[in-house]
C-alpha cells in the first residue's frame, strides 16, 4: 500500500524547496511558483500553489491539486503510482511508514534516560504529522531525514508553536519525540549545501524555505530554535563557503547574525550581512516582496560570488590517494561460507577510506594522470580515467583496510592479503554499488552549475568530476564585474589577435570554444565546436591546441576521423569511455555526422559500445568536442549541434606564414590568467543578474544562459549565427532541397500528382525527342542524376527500396516551402508521394 496522503502531507510541508528543485526556471510571486510551461521553459502559463500544492498549465489542459500529480507530470509521464513511490523515497515515506507512530501535541513527559539517536533507514516510521501546519525535515548530506521541526500556527486564540522532532530512545520505547538532542545539532538545508559555493543563513525554517525558491543558486539554510540557541547548531560545515546572513530586522535577530558571523569568522571564506535596514521591523526573507529578488540581494549585500579566488603554484606533484590505512577500520575477517559479506565489508571500507574507486556505467574506475611534455621544454599532468580490473581492485583493498584470517595452530587471527574472489564479486555487482559515479577527470579549476568556483583537488560531488591538481598552476579571480570581464575578453582577443578569422562570428566561435572547455564543468552538453579553412596550415589545429592547453595545459592529443562513421565512432567510444575533456576529429576532409557524434553532443548520458564486446553501456559524458578539416561540412542533425568557425589566410601557401608570437607557449608561460579569464568572463555574467534573452538554443540551454549570453553581454557576435552558414552548407539539406525543386518541377506540386516511387523513376527516365523525329536524351536529367545519387549502384541503376527509405526519412521535412508527403496507397497497397507547397494541398 503506498502512503499517498502522507507524502503528499510531507511534500507540502517542503513544497517551495521542491518546486524550485524540480523547475528551477521559475519565478516565486507571492504563494505562487510561475514559469512557461512543465519542460521548464520560461513564461507565466504555468502557475503552481506553493501552500495548496495545486497547479495549472494555461498553456494546455494539465492541471492537479497535490505535489504527487506535479511530480507525476514532470517526472513519470502522469503515472501517480510511480511518482508516488518515487516521491516517497526521496522525502523517507515509503509503503513501511503506512502505520505511522503518532506523535504527541502537548509536551512529553520527561525521560531520564532519553538517548537521540538516529533513525534508521528502514525501521524508522515516519511521524504523524496530523494537527501541525508545517512540518519541516532537517536532513543530511545526502537527503536522508534525520530529524523534524513542526508548526502550529497562531490563531485568535492561541500562539503559534514550534516543537522538534527527535529519534531516540527512552524507557517508553525507541520513537519519535518532541525533544532536542543534547548534541550539537544540524543545520535546516544540510542537502543544499554540497551543491552550492555560495550560502544564505536566514532565521527560521520558512524564511530559509523562501529564500531557496528566490535563489536556487544559492543554498539557503537555518538554524533550530531561534535567537538563543546560534552556538548549539553545528556551523562547521560551512567551511570554505561564502556565507551571506539575512538577519530578522529586530534587535534579537541582529544580536544572532552577530553572533553567526563570530562563529564563521574563522571558518568560511567570507562572511557578509545583508543590510535589512529597510525592511519592516520584524520582517524576513519570507516577507520580501520586490520585482527582482537577486537584484535587491546584490543591492544590499554585494555580490553574491565575491571575493578573490587564490590557487598559488606548488613545487610538489598533486597526491591521488588516502595514504594507506588512514582510516583506521577495524580489520575485515574472512571466514569460510560468507564470502558476501566479506566483499561488502570490502566495500564499505573503500568507501570509508576514501580510495579513489568511481563507478562509471557497468565499471570501476579510478582516475590516472601522467606527466606529459608540454611546451618549452615543460611538464604538466594529463588525466584519464582508468579500469580497475580485478587486480587493481585488490591492491585498493589491501591499501584500505588490513584483512585477517583464523590460524588454527595459533589459536589466533593472522594477517592476509584480500582475497581475490573478494574484488571479483565487487566488481561483478554491477548496477548496486555504493561508490560514487563520476563524470570525467579534469586538471583545472572549472565553474559548477551555482557558478561556484571548482578548485580544490579531488572528487567534486557537485560535478562529478575529479580534479587532478595541477601544482604549477597559479590561479587569482577578481571580484565578478562587467569590468573584469571585458577585462577578460580582451585578454582572449589578444590571444587569438593573429588567426585569419574570416569574420566576427568566427572568431566568436572560437572564444567561446576556449571559455567552454574550462567552465565544462557548469553544464550538461555542450556544442561541437568545428574549425575548417580553404586551405591546409590555416591554423585550425593549432586553434585547438590553443583551447586545450588553456583547459587542460597541453596540446590537444588528435583522434583521425577514421575512412567512414563506423570506424569514427569506435575511435570515439574509447575516447569516451576514458573519460577525456577534450577529444579532437582531425583532417575529417569531408562530411561529419553520425548517430553516436550526435548524441556526445547532445545527451548528457550517451549509450555506447564497449571496445571488444557486445554489450553496451550508459555513461556520462562532459568532454567537449572538436573538429578540423579543410574540406570539412556539418550534415544532417549535427548543424544544430555545431558551432562552425571558418578560417580564412588570403594566400596560396598559408602554411609558410609566421605569427609574430605563439599563442601556445604564451598560455604556457602563465596559463592562470587565461584560465582566470575565462571563469571571469562566465562568472561574472552570472553575478550581473543580466539576462540577454536569446533565442533557446534546443538542447544546450545551459551552456546558451552561460557562455553564449556572456560573450554576447560583452559585445561579442553570437557564436550560434554560425549555424546558419553551416546549415546552408549542409549537404543533406541541399540534396533534399535540390531533389523536392526537381521532382515539382518534374511533376508538379499538390497530392493530385501524386506518385508511386516506380512512378517516380520512370518519370526521372522520361526521353525528349528532336524534330529529326530522333531521341535527344533524358526530359529530366538532373533528376535523374539525384535519384542516382541518393539511391543508385555502381551501374547507374536506382534501388526502388532505398528510395523508398529516402523518401520516408525526409517526409514532412520543410525546404524554401515544399516538403515530400504521402497521399497513401494504392490498390495495391503501394504508397504515393507527392510535393506539398504553400499554394497546393
Amino acid at each position: 500500500m503506498i502512503p499517498f496522503d502522507q507524502i503528499n502531507s510531507v511534500a507540502l510541508s517542503q513544497f517551495p524547496q521542491l518546486v524550485a528543485t524540480w523547475l528551477p526556471a521559475g519565478r516565486r510571486r507571492g504563494d505562487e511558483w510561475v514559469l512557461g510551461d512543465l519542460s521548464g521553459n520560461p513564461g507565466r502559463s504555468l502557475s503552481i500553489n506553493t501552500r495548496t500544492g495545486k497547479w495549472s498549465d494555461f498553456s494546455g489542459d494539465a492541471k492537479g491539486g497535490d505535489p504527487i500529480s506535479l511530480y507525476a507530470a514532470i517526472h513519470t509521464n502522469g503515472d501517480r503510482v510511480t511518482a508516488a513511490r518515487s516521491l516517497g523515497k526521496i522525502l523517507g515515506v515509503t509503503s513501511d511508514t503506512v502505520d505511522p507512530v503518532p506523535v504527541p501535541r502537548n509536551q512529553p513527559q520527561q525521560d531520564g534516560e532519553w538517548a537521540p539517536i538516529v533513525p534508521p533507514p528502514v525501521d524508522a516510521r515516519a511521524p504523524d504529522f496530523t494537527g501541525w501546519d508545517e512540518v519541516y525535515a532537517y536532513r543530511d548530506a545526502t537527503g536522508f531525514p534525520l530529524r523534524y521541526v513542526v508548526r502550529k500556527n497562531a490563531t485568535e486564540h492561541d500562539r503559534k508553536k514550534i516543537m522538534p522532532l527527535t529519534y531516540g530512545t527512552s524507557p517508553k520505547g525507541t520513537r519519535w519525540h518532541l525533544k532536542h538532542a543534547a548534541t550539537l545539532r544540524c543545520l535546516y538545508g544540510l542537502d543544499r549545501i554540497a551543491q552550492h559555493r555560495a550560502v544564505l543563513v536566514c532565521e527560521g525554517e520558512k524564511a530559509a524555505d523562501a529564500a531557496q525558491s528566490m535563489f536556487p543558486r544559492i543554498a539557503c539554510v537555518t538554524w533550530t530554535a531561534g535567537t538563543g540557541n546560534v552556538s548549539k547548531s553545528d556551523w562547521s560545515v560551512l567551511d570554505g563557503k561564502n556565507v551571506l546572513i539575512w538577519p530578522d530586522n529586530d534587535e534579537p535577530g541582529l544580536k544572532a547574525a552577530e553572533e553567526i558571523r563570530s562563529i564563521l569568522a574563522g571558518i568560511a571564506d567570507t562572511v557578509r550581512m545583508v543590510d535589512v535596514s529597510d525592511l519592516n521591523p520584524g520582517d524576513d526573507a519570507a516577507d520580501l516582496n520586490v520585482s527582482s529578488p537577486r537584484e535587491w540581494l546584490r543591492e544590499h549585500c554585494g555580490p553574491v560570488l565575491c571575493g578573490t579566488s587564490v590557487k598559488p603554484a606548488q613545487e610538489s606533484a598533486p597526491v591521488m590517494q588516502p595514504g594507506r590505512r588512514v582510516a583506521g577500520l577495524e580489520p575485515i575477517q574472512v571466514r569460510a561460507g560468507e564470502l558476501d559479506l566479506v566483499a561488502t565489508a570490502g566495500e564499505r571500507a573503500l568507501v570509508t577510506s576514501g580510495m579513489p574507486v568511481y563507478q562509471r556505467g557497468t565499471a570501476l574506475m579510478r582516475p590516472g594522470r601522467r606527466e606529459v611534455a608540454a611546451a618549452n621544454g615543460r611538464t604538466t599532468y594529463a588525466a584519464c580515467l582508468i579500469d580497475l580490473g580485478a587486480p587493481a581492485l585488490t591492491d585498493l583493498l589491501c591499501q584500505a583496510v588490513e584483512w585477517q584470517k583464523y590460524d588454527k595452530r595459533t589459536q589466533g587471527w593472522k594477517q592476509i592479503d584480500p582475497p581475490p574472489t573478494a574484488a571479483q564479486t565487487i566488481l561483478a555487482r554491477a548496477g548496486t554499488w555504493a561508490f560514487p559515479s563520476i563524470a570525467g577527470v579534469i586538471t583545472t579549476p572549472t565553474l559548477r552549475p551555482d557558478g561556484s568556483v571548482l578548485m580544490a583537488p579531488g572528487y567534486d560531488a557537485a560535478t562529478r568530476l575529479f580534479h587532478v591538481d595541477d601544482p604549477l598552476l597559479d590561479l587569482r579571480l577578481p571580484n565578478p564585474s562587467k569590468t573584469a570581464a571585458l577585462d577578460a575578453l580582451n585578454v582572449l582577443n589578444t590571444l587569438l589577435e593573429e588567426f585569419p578569422f574570416a569574420s566576427d562570428v568566427d572568431r566568436s566561435v572560437a572564444i567561446a570554444s576556449i571559455v567552454t572547455a574550462v567552465v565544462r564543468g557548469m553544464m550538461p552538453v555542450s556544442p561541437l565546436f568545428a574549425f575548417r579553412a580553404n586551405a591546409p596550415g590555416s591554423g585550425k589545429s593549432f586553434l585547438v591546441d590553443v583551447a586545450s592547453v588553456v583547459a587542460t595545459g597541453r596540446v590537444c592529443p588528435v583522434t583521425s576521423a577514421g575512412e567512414d562513421t563506423t570506424e569514427m565512432e569506435k575511435r570515439l567510444a574509447g575516447l569516451l569511455l576514458a573519460g577525456y575533456p577534450i577529444m579532437s576529429l582531425d583532417n575529417v576532409n569531408g562530411e561529419l555526422g553520425g548517430d553516436l557524434l550526435c548524441q556526445a553532443t547532445e545527451r548528457p548520458i550517451v549509450r555506447i559500445r564497449e571496445l571488444g564486446s557486445s554489450s553496451s553501456t550508459e555513461i556520462e559524458n562532459r568532454a567537449v568536442i572538436f573538429a578540423t578539416g579543410n574540406a570539412l561540412r556539418v550534415k544532417g542533425d549535427m548543424t544544430r549541434r555545431s558551432l562552425v568557425a571558418s578560417l580564412d589566410a588570403g594566400m596560396e601557401q598559408p602554411e609558410l606564414r609566421k605569427f609574430r608570437h605563439n599563442p601556445v607557449e604564451e598560455v604556457m608561460e602563465n596559463r592562470g590568467k587565461y584560465v582566470g579569464a575565462c571563469i571571469t568572463i562566465v562568472r561574472s555574467y552570472m553575478e550581473s543578474g543580466d539576462d540577454m534573452q536569446l533565442t533557446p538554443l534546443a538542447s544546450f540551454e545551459v551552456w546558451s544562459k552561460t557562455v553564449r549570453s556572456a560573450l554576447v553581454w560583452l559585445g561579442q557576435e553570437d557564436p550560434c549565427d554560425s549555424m546558419e552558414a553551416a546549415r546552408e552548407d549542409d549537404p543533406e539539406r541541399i540534396e533534399h532541397r535540390e531533389v523536392v525543386g526537381l521532382l515539382a518541377e518534374a511533376a508538379g506540386t499538390g497530392k493530385h500528382c501524386a506518385l508511386t516511387i516506380r512512378q517516380i523513376e520512370e518519370l526521372s527516365l522520361q526521353t525528349t525527342y528532336g524534330d529529326d523525329g530522333h531521341m535527344s536524351g533524358l526530359k529530366f536529367p538532373e533528376l535523374r542524376d539525384a535519384l542516382v545519387r541518393i539511391a543508385g549502384n555502381a551501374s547507374g541503376k536506382v534501388s526502388s527500396r532505398r528510395l523508398g527509405k529516402w523518401f520516408s526519412d525526409h517526409k514532412g521535412r520543410i525546404t524554401d516551402g515544399a516538403r515530400i508527403l504521402d497521399s497513401g496507397v494504392t490498390r495495391d497497397k503501394v504508397k504515393r508521394w507527392y510535393i506539398a507547397s504553400r499554394t497546393s494541398n
